[in-house]
């Protein structure tokens, strides 16, 4: 339509300006005269990702901006059980202009592009909540069913594999797999029958199709295997050139099988055809960051053997390697922003390169998952402490103590140690003693807690 396409044009001006609020404003306009646009609705969540990221928020939506817009979020609710699903859709959308990774709302809107018809968009809604949430299951199954819906079994296959990556025991993937392979198998003999193949011919071709099936399917155990896979990959992309996925597969296999220049040409493929690909870009850091490991093992042989010139390139190297991965896990903070994994490795790095403040944010952010709150504490402590802020250090280190289980575990004793170190520094010398004299109760070979012990008796 031509009023919208108007406003699109304005946007994607808009966009590259970097005026966010005017882009986000002109998508939405064009989007109520032609809601199937998906192209123009993924830049629409562009604008909004990038719009959020820029003043430090978070795309997912804490408790905050849930208890805001409580209203709206019932009005969605209620909108889906009474089935208005146009106004749920706009509805949705209001929402996701303050947090536009929130996997529950994109899968609603998912569901409400369904209940339209309006297969593409939920098609990109949701690819956008696998985008955000890698491990959503039932994103991935409802994708792999779209992608069967229209005829798309490559792209079918590929969904329920992660399916299957991320709950091995899914026996409902594990049939569709199946089904999916067989239905893909029968589509390509029916396209030689149209051809006119020859019998004996078209037998062979199913028998060479037969065994690449089998190929790609099988576990891959050696560099060998990922070579034979990847040809199959290599297929597969090349007859999908648009595919940025199928690229990335196929970087995944050339790296498995050490072909390390291969592998960066077919990830940065996939930046190319899919500049929106942050997948991409992670996985062409993952493969610097395997080529750095490989290069400094072999010079660290070289130098450990007596090569002089090893002994210099080696120490080049690793300031090498840790300038790229101090830039390389900012930008993958940046670009995921709710994985508090990536943000407890940037912290770790920070601490390394003792840039304290920025590793405290870091650490304080990646606490607020469950999985990561007692290293964090931990970490956040031994900032403190290294900028000589030791009543800090001993809070923290106090918190990450309790959150600790096991009383003898290496990770308790460790705390105990540091807030030891605290306590001493702090001129609390028998409060320093306890901590170390509860390590050597459990391990008196703990590092020189021993020495350390004898230490501090005889100057009291």
């Amino acid at each position: 339509m031509a009023a919208a396409d108007n406003f699109f044009s304005k946007a994607d001006q808009a966009l590259k300006k970097r005026n966010y609020d005017y882009a986000i404003e002109l998508y939405q306009q064009g989007l109520q005269i032609d809601p199937d646009r998906v192209e123009e609705r993924q830049r629409l969540r562009q604008s909004q990702i990038r719009r959020i990221l820029d003043k430090g928020g978070s795309t997912t939506g804490g408790a905050g901006v849930m208890f805001k817009n409580g209203g709206l979020l019932i009005n969605i609710k209620k909108l889906g059980l009474l089935k208005k699903f146009e106004e749920q859709i706009i509805e949705i959308e209001k929402f996701l202009c303050v947090a536009p990774q929130a996997a529950g709302q994109l899968s609603l809107l998912a569901e409400a592009f369904l209940h339209t018809d309006r297969i593409s968009s939920a098609k990109q809604a949701y690819s956008e909540v696998t985008e955000s949430d890698g491990g959503n299951i039932e994103a991935w199954k409802s994708l792999g069913r779209i992608y069967e819906q229209e005829k798309e079994l490559g792209e079918a296959i590929g969904c329920w594999e992660r399916v299957r990556a991320a709950a091995p025991q899914d026996a409902e993937a594990g049939k569709a797999i199946r089904n999916l392979s067989a239905a893909q198998m029968l589509a390509k003999s029916e396209e030689r029958k149209k051809d006119g193949d020859g019998s004996f011919r078209s037998m062979l071709k199913s028998e060479d199709e037969s065994s690449k099936l089998e190929a790609a399917s099988s576990i891959i155990r050696t560099a060998e295997d990922a070579r034979s896979a990847g040809d199959i990959a290599r297929e597969k992309a090349e007859a999908d050139p648009e595919n940025s996925r199928l690229w990335r597969d196929l970087g995944d296999l050339q790296a498995k099988a050490r072909e390390f220049d291969e592998a960066r040409a077919s990830y940065e493929k996939a930046a190319e055809v899919n500049p929106q690909d942050m997948y991409a870009a992670d996985k062409l850091g993952t493969l610097r960051e395997a080529i750095f490991v490989d290069r400094i093992e072999t010079l660290s042989q070289k130098a450990e053997a007596g090569d002089d010139q090893a002994r210099i390139e080696l120490e080049k190297a690793l300031v090498e390697q840790k300038s790229f991965m101090m830039e390389d896990y900012a930008r993958r903070v940046a670009n995921h922003p709710t994985d508090f994994g990536l943000k407890y490795q940037y912290g770790e790095l920070l601490l390394e390169a003792q840039q304290w403040d920025q590793a405290i944010a870091q650490f304080q952010n990646a606490r607020k998952d469950p999985k990561f709150v007692t290293g964090s504490t931990y970490m956040i402590g031994k900032s403190f402490f290294s900028k000589d802020l030791h009543d800090l250090a001993i809070k923290e280190y106090s918190a990450a103590l309790k959150q600790i289980k096991e009383a003898d575990s290496d990770l308790a004793k460790s705390v105990r140690y540091d807030l030891a170190l605290a306590h001493e520094k702090k001129g609390g010398s028998e409060k320093a003693l306890e901590y170390l004299e509860e390590i050597m109760s459990v391990d008196i070979s703990f590092r020189d807690v021993s020495q350390k012990v004898t230490e501090i008796r005889s100057a009291l």
